[in-house]
This record gives C-alpha cells, structure tokens and sequence, in this order.
C-alpha cells in the first residue's frame, strides 16, 4: 500500500491514506483507507469499480509505470487477442493491433493492472510477464 495525502470530505483537513491495488477473483481491486485523526474515525474502501482517476494518477506518479510482455506468436498470439480485449473491453479494431505488437510489449499500465492481464494470460498457458518501465 502507498501512503498519499487528501482532504477529509467532512471537515476538509489533510489526512494520510493508504491506497493500492491487488487482484482477487480474476480483477483488479482498488483500495483506500486512513484513520481519522481528528476524532478517531477509521475508513476502509475495497472496490472492482473503475479506480478514481486521482487515486490511479497517485499509484502511477509512486509505483511508475509496468508493462505486459507478452512472448507469444502467430497461433498463442491469436489466442492472448481474444482474452485481453475481453478482459480490458477493447474494441476489435483495437485487438487486431494487438497481435502486431506480438511478441513484446502490448501494454503500459499500473502494477496491478498489467499483473491482472498476466495472472489471465498464465492461466491458460502463454508466456507472458510484466516489466517496470524505465523513466
């Protein structure tokens, strides 16, 4: 989990939080929770819900960006184009561009998210792994 700093959404202090990402039951689960210091309130947020584009902005801006690398050809390759543009609701014309990338790097996304695609592809047998990008 990353520590990261907000605003109390009912008395607009600064608190600390925790937020991450980890997979259960084949998605990407965020999560979200501090403790309230000014009163002893505790929160916790567990959710498969798109993550907030503020809190993926923060995982991204402390984790930094991870890439799925997918070692498949021609007959795997066809089979990585029919699971990933389900797991990610992509659009057919964007999974054709997919198995031109293969083999190598088809995605850049969170930790979570591309480990999500991985743990899906290693499922069935194909060769894939995740990779940090370097800045």
């Amino acid at each position: 989990m990353l520590l990261i700093y907000g605003l109390c959404g009912n008395c607009s202090k600064d608190i600390q939080m925790s937020v991450g990402q980890s997979i259960f039951d084949k998605k990407v689960v965020w999560h979200l929770s501090y403790s309230y210091p000014y009163g002893g309130d505790a929160i916790a947020l567990d959710n498969t819900d798109a993550i907030p584009n503020e809190m993926r902005k923060e995982i991204l801006a402390k984790e930094g960006t991870w890439k799925l690398i997918v070692l498949e050809k021609e007959q795997g390759a066809t089979v990585v184009t029919k699971i990933l543009p389900q797991a990610m609701e992509l659009l057919l014309a964007e999974a054709k561009k997919l198995k031109k990338k293969m083999p190598g790097f088809v995605f850049v996304r969170t930790k979570g998210e591309t480990d999500r695609l991985r743990h899906l592809l290693v499922a069935v047998g194909l060769k894939a792994s995740i990779s940090k990008t370097v800045s």
